[in-house]
């Protein structure tokens, strides 16, 4: 009996729903055609033949959508709430109302909504779009497990695969990547982006003949702006090709890859200078510190090495492993190579400010000023070397010069905050704001603790 009753109300629940579907079938084909003229007819014949619908969530639901086409982004959203509010465990209506504020760009609106949808109802396409939506957020790993869980759920389509193979070449997990955009394109064969994303990842894995090949598809398919590589390196040899992908990675910061596309260069008898001070560069910038020692050594004993620059390198490698004297070493020949470069005085200057030299410290920041009286970092390192010394309107001034010279500059702003701080003025908490504004990674430490 009671499974009678069951399939009694399926039937039931699906016969009202055709009949929903049936008495607005007029207004969905206006709101369908995506005109505004017609939109605004959906919306006078809701108030005028519909009104007393005003009850009932599909009348809510069609006002917003139709609302939406009209560029009444208030009213959409109004709409959309109160229909939400006369059926609140509806999963398909938290699902328009995360695909509405998705395209108006309110995103964290959009993955509540979608979050709230997925919650009361399990549905591959609510997955694939919340997954949109943390993936525009830049929220990597939730992206990901958002488009494998819609591909559990048994949604497919070619934008998700596309969506999801460029997610994951971000993150350099390229292998995977490749698997699901050859699901994309083997689900729409035609799809230009799809072959400029493998165009992409097929480069990033060094494969080069199926990355020139993938570039060329997009183009013949309408692609405006796909990623190509230039017929010069696609017909070139190896060598130029991997110099050409090295150098690529250096510069998007793709530095695992750098390392890979190096490597290969240099056993390949390609070992130059460059190579090795470049791959050098990449492992520093994965903090794989010993490596880099080894690759800017190497780089140094090469004909063609670029000294000043392997000098450099290797000072800011060494200050980065706390060994401060190393770093005044090589800052020191930095000099001698060229006294007129105003950097490597500051360079040296705050490894003798760590080491609690101050005396040489503030010689060379002076020095760096007097050939560079505008260089701002100047300015702001012996800001703080001022302030470490309790010589605090000494601080709080070369402070405001450096922000003077550069007003985007962060580290300026958060000494002048200290300086303000030890002074006893009181607006202090505006220059960590700015700090923050301007990228100075410890300026929410001190407005957690001063300015909350």
């Amino acid at each position: 009996m009671k499974k009678i009753l069951f399939i009694i109300s399926i039937i039931f629940s699906i016969t009202l729903q055709g009949q929903t579907d049936i008495k607005y079938h007029e207004i969905d084909s206006l709101i369908e055609s995506n005109s505004m003229i017609n939109s605004m007819n959906a919306i006078k014949k809701l108030k005028e033949d519909f009104a007393k619908d005003s009850i009932s969530s599909n009348y809510w639901l069609r006002y917003s959508k139709a609302s939406f086409v009209f560029f009444r982004y208030e009213d959409a959203s109004s709409g959309i709430d109160k229909a939400i509010k006369l059926s609140p465990n509806d999963s398909e209506l938290y699902f328009e109302k995360g695909m509405l504020n998705n395209k108006i760009d309110k995103l964290e609106i959009a993955l509540q909504a979608f979050e709230k949808a997925t919650d009361i109802k399990k549905k591959g396409e609510y997955f694939y779009w919340k997954g949109i939506v943390n993936q525009r957020l830049r929220r990597m790993q939730s992206a990901e497990n958002d488009y494998q869980t819609a591909i559990e759920y048994k949604f497919e389509s070619s934008q998700l695969f596309n969506n999801f193979a460029i997610l994951l070449s971000e993150s350099g997990k390229n292998e995977k990547a490749l698997v699901m955009i050859n699901k994309a394109i083997n689900l729409d064969n035609k799809y230009p982006e799809a072959y400029s994303a493998r165009a992409k990842i097929n480069f990033a894995l060094l494969n080069f003949d199926l990355a020139c090949k993938d570039g060329k598809n997009a183009i013949k398919l309408g692609h405006r702006n796909p990623f190509q590589v230039p017929d010069s390196i696609c017909n070139g040899t190896l060598n130029q090709k991997l110099q050409y992908a090295s150098d690529v990675f250096v510069v998007n910061k793709l530095y695992k890859q750098g390392i890979i596309a190096y490597t290969m260069l240099i056993n390949n008898k390609a070992a130059k200078s460059d190579n090795f001070l470049n791959r050098g560069y990449c492992y520093f910038q994965i903090k794989e510190y010993v490596n880099a020692e080894k690759d800017y050594l190497k780089a140094l004993s090469l004909p063609e090495a670029v000294i000043d620059q392997i000098y450099d390198n290797l000072s800011l490698l060494y200050f980065d492993m706390n060994n401060f004297e190393k770093s005044i070493q090589y800052s020191t020949k930095r000099i001698e190579l060229n006294p007129k470069n105003h950097v490597p005085y500051i360079d040296r200057g705050l490894c003798y400010r760590k080491l609690k030299n101050y005396e040489n410290a503030e010689k060379d920041f002076n020095k760096s000023l007097e050939l560079k009286p505008d260089f701002f970092r100047a300015f702001g390192y012996r800001s703080f070397l001022f302030l470490e010394l309790g010589q605090y309107q000494k601080s709080l001034e070369d402070a405001g010069k450096s922000i003077k010279i550069n007003p985007q500059y962060g580290y300026g702003y958060i000494v002048l905050a200290q300086a303000k701080q030890q002074i006893g003025i009181s607006d202090f908490c505006e220059d960590y704001y700015n700090a923050k504004k301007y990228g100075e990674p410890d300026a929410e430490k001190g407005i957690k603790e001063y300015c909350k």
